[in-house]
């Protein structure tokens, strides 16, 4: 079933432009797509893990180090006030920029890094979650068992499997590679290699591993052994992180179409044309699927791939941050999406309206974003991460300069 298509905007500023039409040359030619992404920093990815009343922001910066932060606090604050740890790693095994995010675990924290200022031998690390710790303890140096070295540069963020006991992450070198993070080998399990660069962070569910690749396929592969299970073929590259919901996996391609697959087969239930790309992965409410493309249109949809609103939502910008709903605040479910112009729009999640622009950060916005009860944190390419009250209508509860 193919639902209805968006109506085009004359909006989008000259850089996009630029960017999309070399993007799908190099796509369409099989070159590396290396000028989508400035190599020299990454995007402030974040990621949270909460203990109990405790909660904790992880921060990978644009500056190449990892910080933990305590997000129980408020106000502007000195590092002193908030700052768990910072990991630095030594100058040969430093992080060169993390853009995905990154995966918490009950012990570790796994997080990726681009690699080099040419976008090369990207590496996968994995620091102690405990909030006590010194940054001298956070990598296990000593044998180097924790440090993964990649042959490419790692986009998408890092991903584990229900029991934690492996982490499977895509690299620029095109494949989908399995590490064990338990037992005496702790080397790679196995790596699947694809025909296109793999930027797409992968989800993880009943021993499958789905992920998109630029070679324009979704695949699910045997997270136990990588053997591919199914893949099919959109019309264009594939790097959004899959939504899994219910029997379908849910994602996004370079072709405008968001698609609903059949999570055992790989067959398409059901298929939706956007006004653009999907960069962003969709996201769900409980009743509707939510989805941004690069046109800055975002789309909502039924479990059957039907049009959920009346009329889309529209930013002034590119959506490349996955949105994030979020359950605990003003008494419904609402939306945080971040446009690449650094506009914070809330928007309800039942009719699509907008209810405020809760922040114009004047800086771009392209990690994920990471939300935690009526919390939403948000890293932008001014160094600096927000902690946003969404039930203050964004009201600062604080922000950090990550910039030593």
């Amino acid at each position: 079933m193919d639902s209805g298509a968006g109506s085009r905007r004359k909006s989008r500023p000259p850089w996009a432009y630029a960017l999309l039409t070399m993007a799908l040359v190099l796509v369409l030619a099989g070159c590396r797509p290396g000028n989508l992404i400035s190599w020299g920093s990454g995007w402030s990815a974040t990621a949270v893990g909460s203990s109990g009343d405790d909660v904790t922001v992880y921060v990978g910066t644009r500056q190449g180090e990892v910080i933990a932060l305590d997000a129980n606090k408020n106000g502007r604050l000195t590092s002193t006030e908030q700052l768990l740890w910072r990991f630095s790693p030594p100058e040969d095994q430093g992080l060169g920029g993390v853009f995905g995010g990154m995966a918490v675990g009950e012990r570790y924290v796994y997080v990726a890094d681009k690699g080099n200022s040419d976008g090369e031998q990207g590496r996968l690390y994995a620091l102690f979650r405990d909030r006590d710790r010194g940054h001298s303890s956070n990598l296990r140096l000593d044998l180097g068992e924790w440090v993964k070295q990649l042959e490419g540069a790692i986009v998408g963020a890092p991903a584990l499997s229900e029991s934690e006991d492996l982490v499977f992450v895509g690299s620029d070198d095109g494949n989908m590679y399995a590490f064990a993070t338990t037992g005496d080998d702790l080397g790679a399990r196995w790596q699947f290699k694809t025909d296109g660069q793999v930027w797409s962070t992968p989800a993880v569910r009943d021993g499958t591993v789905y992920f998109g690749s630029m070679d324009r396929h979704v695949y699910a592969l045997s997270a136990e052994t990588g053997k591919m299970l199914w893949r099919y073929e959109t019309g264009g590259a594939v790097v959004s992180t899959p939504l899994l919901l219910d029997d379908l996996v849910i994602v996004g391609s370079f072709d405008k179409m968001l698609y609903g697959l059949n999570a055992a087969t790989g067959q398409v239930v059901w298929s939706f044309e956007g006004d653009d790309w999907f960069w962003a992965g969709a996201v769900f409410d409980g009743e509707r699927i939510i989805a941004g493309s690069m046109e800055g249109t975002v789309y909502a949809l039924d479990r059957g791939g039907r049009p959920a609103w009346s009329t889309p939502f529209k930013t002034d910008s590119p959506i490349v941050a996955t949105p994030a709903v979020v359950e605990e605040a003003l008494e419904r479910k609402v939306l945080v999406v971040a446009a690449d112009s650094g506009k914070l729009h809330l928007v309800g999640t039942r009719t699509g309206e907008g209810m405020a622009v809760l922040m114009d950060l004047d800086s771009r916005v392209k990690a994920p974003l990471s939300v935690d009860g009526a919390a939403v944190f948000v890293g932008a390419d001014d160094s600096t991460v927000r902690g946003i009250n969404v039930t203050r209508w964004g009201a600062w509860a604080w922000e950090f300069s990550t910039k030593k």
